[in-house]
């Protein structure tokens, strides 16, 4: 799709919300219309001489209400506008929140600081275009009719007046590819300063471990001056071209004035006539500066319109269009949980030949082949770098597998989509929990009575005594601007907020990271005294060694040795070198 095909999308959503914005800018433009005509009427009445001065009261009540009646129709039309912008932000921010949700993992196109400039700056530009447009239809009847009511009294006069619209037209033509240069420049230098601010703020205690204070001033400084500079050159452009506009329109209406009084003087153009013209020559230049600048707008969009489809995977950027439900004035519908068929309750999960590679490199997993049945227990191994958390976040889409299939019951499923809860459900090596209470950290938003579930998870988690010596128990604000957790309460945070799925599979990648011996042990105890837990897990602790079903033996991205504890053991080296505590490092992967 491009830009034109996502203009006329942009028109088709809420068509009637721009049919009636439309229509009443429209109405508001074409008005001094009438008000043209009344001047006309009233100066060649005034240039006969009458005495009948009682005419007089008529044009000036006339004048107020129309002057009372455009104001009216402004707040009406202001207030329909209004309504269109949002729901065009809310439906382009909304589209291309989804198109990030569905990024496997963190392989995002962009920082965040660079896609919140595009949820800015990059939809602004967008309503500023749209906005153009409401007013265009209004500005182009006013441009036409006056147009043909000028000419049946002096087409010479019309004739000049039509001419800078050519003009404007050329110069806004000449100037677009300037124009998107400097567009892109002035995005990608905002993009830049607002990712390095959130960088900074998340990383404030290493830079001041560092001491990188005054390293990160200067850097700070060096790209705020860049983008200033961007910014400068953009907008300096930009306003450069509107002036430019108004002084050709300047130019060729004090010709036609001029031409005018020529015209009075030969007896060929009355008082009334002269006042017809001045009033529409004024709004004449602007519906030509608005035509001219919508050119340069057009030119400018593209920029915007292909920063935002970034945020999109490869082949799904159409769908920053995509037709959904906005809720601006009621509250969205709760969401539901899918039913799902009995069938889909996980009976075994089948993995075949999975494979992912980091770039160009040979870093990653190859040819990965299991078999996890309900109620198992799978524990993946190996020394660090060996694979295993790529084998986790690639069996769950996080990463795009480039090789292989996943089969659940025995049917293929893409696992970007379908392994999430209710049916898989995940906690990272590193969890990260809101700046929010500790209860909404777990419970994440369900609602109806969720007390008893969450009593289960916090138990089965072993965070029931860490709740009690908080202060405010479960109501005690955590995260960033809360209580700093520990490393341990964190991850038995996190994994109470995935036991609270209740999904079919399990998956832990290393949760023994943050976790002492005994801890541990109690989490793997108490969680497999519950009926059919299935689980994936990450790690090398004894613990949980001795509680798999199946273990495999992970080794420079492949599968060196899978089975029990007990023959792995016996039969294989690296096996033993892991149950003895010997951590070889190697390459990451």
């Amino acid at each position: 799709m491009n830009v034109t095909g996502f203009i006329g999308r942009l028109f088709r959503f809420k068509p009637y919300l721009f049919l009636i914005n439309g229509l009443l800018w429209c109405i508001f433009h074409s008005l001094p219309l009438a008000m043209g005509l009344g001047m006309q009427w009233f100066f060649d009445r005034t240039a006969t001489g009458s005495t009948d001065y009682m005419w007089l009261a008529v044009p000036l009540i006339l004048i107020a209400l129309f002057r009372l009646t455009r104001v009216g129709t402004f707040f009406v039309a202001f207030h329909a506008w209004v309504t269109y912008m949002y729901h065009i932000q809310a439906i382009l921010r909304t589209n291309m929140l989804a198109g990030i949700m569905r990024w496997p993992g963190r392989n995002l196109p962009a920082s965040p600081g660079e896609a919140m400039s595009r949820f800015r700056d990059d939809v602004d530009e967008v309503v500023e275009y749209i906005e153009s447009w409401v007013d265009f239809w209004g500005r182009l009847v006013f441009a036409v009719v006056s147009i043909v009511i000028m000419a049946n009294i002096n087409w010479k006069i019309t004739l000049v007046a039509v001419l800078p619209l050519l003009v404007v037209t050329l110069l806004n033509n000449l100037s677009g590819n300037r124009a998107r240069k400097y567009a892109k420049v002035n995005r990608e230098a905002t993009g830049r300063i607002t990712s390095f601010i959130a960088e900074t703020f998340g990383a404030v205690q290493a830079l001041k471990l560092g001491q990188a204070e005054e390293h990160v001033s200067k850097r700070f400084n060096r790209l705020n001056e860049e983008r200033r500079q961007a910014a400068l050159r953009d907008n300096l452009f930009k306003q450069w071209m509107k002036s430019l506009n108004q002084h050709v329109l300047s130019i060729c209406t004090g010709l036609i004035l001029l031409m005018c009084a020529a015209e009075m003087k030969a007896g060929n153009f009355t008082v009334g006539d002269f006042a017809l013209f001045t009033s529409y020559l004024v709004n004449i230049g602007f519906s030509i500066s608005l035509f001219g600048y919508m050119v340069f707008q057009h030119k400018r969009l593209k920029v915007s319109y292909d920063r935002m489809r970034t945020l999109f995977r490869p082949g799904e950027e159409d769908q920053i269009m995509e037709k959904r439900e906005i809720y601006l004035y009621e509250e969205p519908p709760e969401p539901v949980n899918e039913a799902r068929e009995p069938k889909e309750k996980l009976r075994e999960l089948e993995v075949n030949g999975l494979s992912y590679r980091y770039g160009q490199s040979s870093n990653g997993i190859q040819d990965i082949s299991f078999k996890l049945k309900q109620g198992q227990f799978l524990v993946i191994t190996g020394r660090i770098g060996s694979g295993k958390s790529t084998l986790v976040r690639t069996l769950l889409g996080l990463l795009p597998k480039q090789q292989g299939e996943i089969l659940w019951n025995g049917e293929r499923v893409d696992p970007a989509t379908f392994l999430m809860p209710p049916r898989a459900a995940y906690t990272p090596q590193v969890p990260r929990l809101f700046s929010d209470t500790l209860r909404e950290n777990i419970v994440q938003g369900k609602q109806g009575n969720v007390d008893q579930g969450l009593e289960k998870a916090i138990r089965l988690a072993v965070l029931d005594k860490d709740i009690e010596q908080l202060d405010q128990g479960l109501a005690t604000p955590v995260g960033p601007r809360g209580v700093m957790l520990s490393g341990g309460q964190i991850q038995r945070s996190a994994t109470a907020r995935m036991l609270m799925t209740e999904a079919d599979l399990f998956i832990f990648d290393d949760l023994s990271s943050a976790l002492d011996v005994e801890t541990e042990q109690l989490v793997w105890d108490g969680l497999f005294k519950e009926r059919d837990v299935t689980c994936i897990a990450v790690s090398h602790r004894k613990a949980a060694l001795t509680k798999a079903d199946h273990i495999i033996v992970m080794k420079e991205g492949r599968i060196e040795a899978e089975g029990n504890l007990a023959d792995l053991l016996e039969t294989n080296e690296e096996m033993q070198l892991l149950w003895q505590g010997e951590q070889i490092p190697v390459k990451a992967g």
